[in-house]
């Protein structure tokens, strides 16, 4: 993994090969796809919780199958970013099934608050709590990521764990990060991105839009979610790109760690 400053997008990578024309994404028009899907944006939001409203279940397996089960360590990683202490208050957005805040709570910290805009998926988070005695230290509340019900400058530390990417106004759910955060508080955003190693993008290519929906089908019985999950991700802004969005929300030292290649990646800024 590297953490770096990212370069310039002068010369961006070239979408996956195997990926539709539509999966290179033009700056803040996310919100007109749903994976390769034109869509009109207001119609995204209810498309985006009909997802997860169908695998909020299986939520754990979807992510264990999507990276082979890294994304626990990936989580891990972001954890050791964040350095949880008992004097700090985390908001992880689209956090519905509790894994980040429990890891924070795991490592020291103070209070965490989850905000999901799926119901389904919260219920699934309490109950995980229920099951591991964790009946207080979490707030769990439903709501959109670009209109958080969170006062301003009210949190340490702010977290997106694969959930970005959903969002309709990518530009707008960031502003809402910078809201919300106190000042000299940080920004964490992981995220399945764009690979780096060409060799490794062949094969994660073929792995996306031929094995994931095979597996959603079998395991899970749904490979249209699966699909929209894998195209979701090609239309995803490349690391750079999406750098340069969270500086222009007003964040500061922005830095990008890539994962296994850049199958993920870690974006991290200080709200100034």
């Amino acid at each position: 993994m590297s953490d770096r400053t990212p370069p310039s997008s002068a010369d961006p990578q070239k979408p996956a090969s195997g990926a539709t024309p539509s999966s290179a994404p033009t700056s803040g028009a996310e919100g007109n796809w749903f994976g390769f899907t034109p869509v009109d944006p207001s119609a995204k939001s209810g498309l985006v919780r009909a997802v997860f409203d169908s695998v909020a279940t299986n939520y754990d397996l979807m992510n264990d199958l999507m990276s082979g089960g890294i994304h626990r360590l990936w989580k891990d990683t972001l954890m050791e970013l964040v350095a949880p202490k008992p004097d700090m208050t985390l908001l992880d957005v689209a956090g519905g099934t509790g894994d980040i805040a429990f890891r924070f709570l795991k490592k020291g910290g103070g209070a965490a608050v989850v905000c999901d805009i799926t119901e389904a998926m919260v219920r699934v988070g309490r109950d995980r709590a229920i099951d591991r005695n964790i009946l207080s230290g979490v707030q769990w509340t439903v709501g959109d990521a670009e209109r958080l019900p969170i006062a301003s400058r009210s949190v340490d530390a702010y977290t997106i764990a694969f959930g970005l990417r959903n969002v309709t106004r990518i530009d707008e759910a960031i502003k809402e990060a910078h809201r919300v955060l106190k000042p000299g508080g940080k920004f964490y955003c992981l995220e399945f991105s764009h690979v780096v190693l060409p060799v490794l993008r062949e094969l994660y290519d073929v792995y996306s839009f031929q094995v994931l929906p095979f597996m959603g089908r079998v395991v899970a019985k749904d490979e249209a979610s699966y699909r929209y999950l894998a195209e979701s991700i090609r239309r995803f802004p490349q690391q750079a790109d999406l750098a340069k969005r969270i500086e222009a929300a007003g964040f500061g030292a922005v830095r990008v760690r890539n994962l296994s290649g850049g199958i993920a990646a870690i974006h991290s800024g200080w709200r100034i």
